[in-house]
């Protein structure tokens, strides 16, 4: 018999309330095709804050943790079980999986866009709940265990596990570049909010041959991990009032604005502060609004005098990550994973989390 902690949160409450409960169940029997994982780190994502604050839906009691790498403990049956490229899954390897879109939905087939699958389901809090078999099914745990069909990815051996927690906020970020046809070669770029969807378009702006990226965002330690990353300036938004942000980027730009503007940051009043800084013919791209933040007032005509193209991203689909792997592999992200927390600590991760004492903060079980 194995027995596995899990942090279980049996009902929706706010960080401050230390929600999650930690217990000890036992690892069910796995049936065919299903594998045990072994969890060797879980992301705490923005997501996960929302979720506690009721911003975005799950099914209670809940184990939440969607950012995951394990080690493959056991594989149920005796078939063969490969990952999303066809790599052959084996007791050892290191793992990660990804969101399960149905492939016969009208968004999957016809829209060709399984990100936005009608029938999605994501570990974390989505599959099943915590009460019902295989009860296992999130990160914040020490086992978890992965239904049959689910997205593999088998992970090379010189990728740093840290890096794939980051894996989730690249791939959104991916699927962003290529909603707005990626960049121009020199292009100027900013990127509003410097959590880790903030960092990782940046990183991706810069490897994309973008010419001048401008973080705006806070506290300083992340714009500092901003500059280490390949930022050409940052705006401390603690320190530098919005008129005055949008001066200091057209200033920078020659008077123009940026060609493209990422908002990663998730507050409805940077999409209006956005659309000051992008120039005539130029893009915004909405990232940061997976939960919903509210509204906020804007004068469309200067969507219209400028010549805005405006697009929105949420989620991803496979091709994004497996993407993203390429940018996860060259470019050394372990200093981005700020924090880790032991698994009995998850409330405090959660917490700094929310409080954006962290970057990226790991649960370690």
């Amino acid at each position: 018999m194995v027995m596995s902690r899990v942090a279980v949160l049996p009902e929706i409450r706010v960080p401050a309330d230390r929600p999650f409960v930690l217990e000890e169940v036992e690892v069910p029997p796995l049936t065919t095709g299903a594998v045990l994982g072994r969890m060797v780190l879980a992301g705490v994502c923005g997501t996960d804050v929302h979720i506690l604050h009721g911003k975005v839906p799950v099914r209670t009691p809940a184990v939440l943790g969607h950012e995951n790498v394990a080690r493959v403990e056991a594989i149920g049956g005796e078939d063969e079980i490969r990952d999303v490229t066809g790599k052959v899954v084996q007791v050892g390897d290191l793992i990660t999986w990804l969101p399960k879109s149905c492939m016969q939905c009208y968004n999957c087939t016809i829209l060709g866009d399984p990100s936005k699958c009608e029938k999605r389901v994501g570990y974390g809090g989505w599959v099943v709940p915590a009460d019902q078999f295989p009860y296992l099914v999130g990160g914040f745990s020490e086992y978890v265990w992965i239904l049959p069909g689910s997205d593999l990815v088998v992970l090379p051996p010189d990728l740093a596990p840290e890096a794939v927690v980051l894996g989730d906020a690249l791939r959104i970020m991916v699927h962003g570049l290529e909603r707005i046809g990626g960049l121009a070669y020199g292009d100027t770029v900013v990127v509003q909010g410097s959590g880790a969807v903030g960092l990782m378009g940046a990183i991706l702006a810069r490897d994309a041959g973008a010419g001048q990226v401008i973080v705006i965002g806070a506290p300083a330690a992340r714009l500092e991990l901003a500059r280490e990353y390949g930022a050409d300036a940052v705006i401390d938004i603690t320190q530098v009032p919005a008129t005055e942000r949008i001066q200091r980027v057209l200033a920078l730009t020659n008077g123009r604005g940026a060609d493209v503007v990422f908002e990663c940051a998730g507050v409805p009043a940077a999409v209006a502060e956005g659309l000051e800084m992008v120039r005539v013919n130029g893009k915004y791209m909405i990232a940061g609004h997976y939960g919903d933040a509210g509204t906020v007032s804007l004068n469309p005509h200067l969507i219209n005098k400028k010549q805005i193209t405006i697009t929105g991203v949420w989620s991803a689909s496979n091709r994004h990550f497996l993407r993203g792997l390429h940018l996860l592999r060259k470019i050394p992200l372990e200093k981005l994973v700020t924090h880790r927390f032991p698994l009995a600590q998850i409330n405090e991760a959660v917490l700094a989390a929310e409080r954006q004492e962290t970057l990226k903060a790991v649960i370690v079980p």
